[in-house]
């Protein structure tokens, strides 16, 4: 089992768990209150089918089946079927422990085969409903019986019981009924966000199956179970159109999954359910927003996938779908019971699973609570910081006092460890979205392009990935419009036909890095500059400028080197739209390029939500706080050590390399204690691989800063990243380090 599998194992054990919970004493309180009506069993029945679609979409086909005997049995019962309380319950709570039996099996990865038996006896008590385990008692009441004659037609009072059977809970799923204190409206939007992780499954897999279409049958049973649980969602909710079309997805899926080979005419199939996803995921924008999805909405998707599945039902079909649990089991014997093997068993499985430590307790939390515990944290830092710095707690020397202040300085940065971390999310959900946008352009372009994703469990903040999501978009798009080359220009250059983009995060330096790179023509100069010099943005030839000073020309608003305009790009926007957003981060762009060999763009992101470690330096009475991960030594350079440059740049011998040398003082205008470097302090920084000597009076110390944004009317100050409260109640500004780094390359001050 992968990771990410058992990540949502247990997730989906620990929240079945919690509904069983739930359930049973509910449905253990059914037989004593009749007056209660059918209400609650209809509730009961939706919210085992709601487990029954999550059990579907991990692949627990037994809870799964289970699950959906036990809800139809329920509707059953809420509809009036005869059948006394000392019968339904046994059955219910049977099949009731033996989920929580597999669960435990699958919590602790053991084999479950053993109890195929068990299940197949319990579905078909289900199935029999008008057969009890013991004789019936002539005053029973039926569980439902208060309130269900009203709710039967009129002309189905005298019906046989096979005519007035009722529809299978998940492929008939009613809406949310009157007695429910949920209101569909209300659950739109969690409903649609929850929807979009199995759409994107499902695309997942349809990508993966075109890719390969030898090993095409498992993407498509993922694909076909991420969508049946959606449709099955859709039926609880009441969105008919919605689980119309998915319906239909889910039958061409079903016979491209049991294909014997691989199946002809794969790729207009595919394409059918990719429009089909997207005209989902549009209606659930629309759900989302009012609580209804209109059906022409998704009309236009309804035609293709109808031939989609004429065409494969002429190339030969896959069995049926199944119509529900009645359809799936032959009416045989009722077996006999076995309650006192399955609760043994069901102990024994519970307790090796609790014995390997398997089980997790999870609970969902809004996010604002957490930006609010983030911030608490970020205040208790401070003012830990103001009560051991205190001058009067400074000069005593109590050994007392000495191991409380260890012991709150330790919790505290315990306390931070956790509250970082909770608020941290994949890039994976980023990445994704990225492969379905290589897929179709590379359709409508003509290339061949193969997507590689690095680093897609590299960890960012909830607020950076939201803001990250676009550009990333963006850089990729144009990587494969404007960057690669067609595969017979690519032939002709001695490469390979197809075309590749790689996209890469990693953790460097306090940062997070995101490197976008292809492998095609690389950036033209010349056409740059010409095009720079037309817009009036570039004065001369040009010939003086650096490649990088040249390439940070794409990042300018309305600059474009396309000759022609089309849907994918040339208007001239995007490029500064991605320069922007990434700025809001506090991050930055570096463009690299090399002519006929690529071009590769890193995305720098400080972790501006974060509380860092520091180092505090000294600027005459101005006190700055460096990155601690950023700086590499500190020394006080001999006089011998330093020289200058024929273009007037200073720089620090050491160890045989020079590094050059940014005053402090002189970019952020302080007045110091020392005009020499050799009195003062060095402070070596290295950033990409870019390093530079920082020049201060002094070196104060380490500690934690809580990074704050500066305002807004403050505008851009060149060189700071944010800023920190000290322990004194003062303000020290964060220093951007990469910012300082191109001033020492430069050779210019602010």
């Amino acid at each position: 089992m992968t990771p990410e599998d058992r990540e949502l194992t247990t997730i989906f054990v620990t929240e079945t768990r919690e509904i069983l919970d739930g359930l049973e004493p509910q449905l253990a309180s059914l037989s004593s209150k009749p007056e209660a009506g059918p209400g609650p069993l209809q509730s009961a029945a939706e919210q085992l089918g709601l487990v029954r679609n999550a059990a579907a979409n991990v692949g627990q086909k037994k809870v799964a089946r289970l699950l959906e005997a036990a809800a139809s049995f329920l509707v059953q019962l809420a509809e009036g079927a005869p059948i006394e309380a000392s019968v339904a319950q046994p059955r219910l709570s049977d099949a009731i422990g033996l989920v929580r039996q597999l669960l435990a099996r699958l919590e602790a990865e053991r084999d479950d085969a053993d109890l195929e038996e068990q299940v197949e006896q319990a579905c078909r008590r289900f199935d029999a409903p008008g057969d009890s385990d013991a004789p019936p008692s002539p005053e029973a009441t039926p569980l439902a019986a208060t309130g269900a004659e009203e709710r039967a037609p009129a002309d189905q009072a005298d019906a046989a019981p096979e005519e007035a059977a009722p529809p299978p809970v998940q492929e008939a799923a009613a809406p949310l009924p009157p007695s429910s204190d949920l209101d569909p409206l209300e659950l739109a939007p969690q409903f649609a966000s929850e929807s979009e992780e199995l759409l994107a499954k499902a695309e997942t897999g349809l990508l993966a199956a075109e890719e390969d279409p030898a090993r095409a049958s498992e993407p498509f049973a993922e694909a076909f179970r991420a969508i049946h649980s959606f449709k099955g969602n859709c039926g609880f909710m009441g969105y008919a159109p919605l689980e119309q079309v998915s319906h239909r997805a889910e039958t061409l899926l079903d016979i491209l999954r049991n294909a014997q080979q691989p199946f002809p005419g794969l790729s207009p199939a595919v394409a059918a359910l990719l429009k089909a996803l997207d005209l989902l995921r549009t209606g659930l924008a629309e759900t989302a927003r009012t609580g209804h999805c209109p059906a022409e909405l998704l009309a236009p998707g309804v035609p293709a996938l109808e031939q989609a599945i004429a065409e494969a039902h002429n190339v030969g079909s896959a069995p049926a779908l199944p119509s529900g649990p009645a359809a799936s089991a032959a009416a045989q014997p009722a077996p006999s019971r076995a309650e006192a093997s399955s609760s043994a068993s069901a102990v024994e499985d519970a307790a090796h699973a609790q014995a390997a430590g398997a089980q997790r307790q999870d609970i969902r939390v809004d996010v604002q609570k957490l930006d609010r515990l983030v911030n608490l944290v970020g205040e208790l830092v401070i003012a830990e910081a103001m009560v051991t710095g205190h001058p009067a707690i400074a000069g005593l020397d109590e050994e007392s006092l000495s191991r409380a202040i260890h012991l709150l300085r330790r919790v505290s940065l315990d306390l931070q460890d956790v509250a970082m971390s909770v608020r941290m999310v994949p890039l994976s959900g980023a990445f994704r979205k990225l492969v379905r946008l290589t897929h179709d352009l590379s359709q409508k372009l003509g290339k061949k392009v193969r997507l590689d994703l690095l680093g897609e469990e590299t960890e960012v903040d909830k607020s950076v990935l939201e803001h990250l999501a676009d550009p990333l978009i963006h850089l990729v798009r144009n990587a494969v419009d404007h960057g690669l080359e067609r595969p017979e220009d690519r032939a002709r250059a001695g490469k390979s036909e197809e075309g590749r983009v790689t996209v890469e995060a990693r953790h460097e330096g306090g940062e997070v890095l995101v490197f976008v790179e292809d492998d095609g023509r690389g950036l033209d100069r010349d056409r740059i500059v010409a095009k720079a010099i037309e817009r009036g943005l570039l004065q001369g030839s040009g010939d003086k400028l650096t490649d990088e000073q040249v390439y940070a020309l794409v990042f300018e608003p309305g600059f474009s080197t396309a000759n022609e305009v089309s849907d994918i790009s040339g208007r001239g926007v995007g490029m500064d739209v991605v320069r922007k957003n990434i700025q809001k981060l506090g991050g930055s762009l570096e463009l690299r390029s090399r002519t006929g060999a690529g071009t590769t763009v890193v995305i720098h992101i400080p972790l501006t939500l974060a509380i860092i470690d520091g180092m505090l330096v000294r600027v005459g009475h101005a006190r700055f706080t460096l990155p601690l991960l950023a700086i590499r030594e500190a020394l006080r350079p001999a006089p011998e050590q330093i020289t200058v440059t024929p273009d007037g740049q200073e720089v620090a011998r050491v160890r045989d390399r020079l590094i050059p040398v940014v005053r402090l003082h002189e970019v952020f205008r302080r007045k110091p204690d020392h005009a020499s470097l050799h009195h003062g302090i060095l402070v070596i920084v290295e950033v990409n691989g870019h390093t530079a000597g920082l020049f201060a009076d002094e070196i104060l110390g380490q500690q934690q800063a809580v990074i704050k944004g500066l305002s807004g009317y403050l505008g851009k100050a060149r060189g700071v990243s944010g800023c920190t409260i000290l322990g004194d109640g003062e303000v020290s500004l964060i220093l951007d380090v990469g910012a300082l780094l191109g001033l020492a390359q430069s050779g210019a001050t602010a």
